[in-house]
């Protein structure tokens, strides 16, 4: 390919060079269910790099499904948290898994593997699923400690993951939505009947 043709057409359509904008690296919380949300190339894989725990999965993809897993207890534990509970499904290989299936299949594997960090969540699955997805990641997570730092272009998950936390790479924002869970619910005690049809409630 000629060399002067490429100036050509730089000059002819004003091609600049590219230059990478630096992405802001936030302090986010060290525990509860973190999620990165924003656009395409806002920075949300560069920060989990930078948090210095992004891992690939590591698949044995002779092996069957359930056979990945550190134990038998712990795939069945993690395959059924993550949605994925076609039983027969976890004794085929992972290379016939759909893209649904396999997605699940990869999320239950990197909290099996302490991985801290899932990037891409739910970009190669129909809403449906994601929505599903997202629930079980949840109700998993409500009953385990520790981090999961969870990114994603996708700002529907938001109310169906309910993080604790969300950091917005657009808006370079952070957002603590735990104040959300912990609002007290009135007691019977505190519930006063005001005449026949209206309830007084003091929070």
């Amino acid at each position: 390919m000629s060399d002067t043709y490429l100036e050509t057409i730089r000059t002819r359509y004003d091609i600049k060079d590219y230059v990478e904008s630096p992405v802001k690296i936030p302090d986010l919380p060290q525990e509860g269910l973190v999620l990165i949300v924003g656009t395409s190339g806002s920075g949300k894989s560069t920060i989990l790099r930078k948090l210095g725990h992004s891992q690939a999965v590591t698949l044995s993809p002779c092996s069957t499904v359930i056979e990945n897993f550190s134990t038998a207890e712990r795939g069945e534990e993690l395959l059924l948290a993550s949605g994925l509970r076609s039983i027969p499904t976890w004794f085929r290989p992972p290379g016939t898994l759909s893209n649904g299936e396999r997605h699940r299949f990869e999320m239950a594997m990197a909290i099996d593997q302490g991985i801290q960090c899932i990037d891409e969540f739910t970009s190669v699955v129909d809403r449906d699923t994601a929505k599903s997805l997202a629930y079980s990641v949840r109700k998993y997570f409500d009953s385990n400690s520790g981090v999961l730092y969870i990114a994603s272009c996708h700002r529907d998950i938001i109310d169906w993951l309910d993080p604790d936390w969300v950091y917005d790479t657009d808006l370079q924002k952070l957002d603590n939505r735990r104040v959300l869970h912990r609002l007290p619910l009135p007691s019977a005690a505190q519930v006063q009947k005001c005449g026949h049809t209206f309830l007084s409630i003091t929070i």
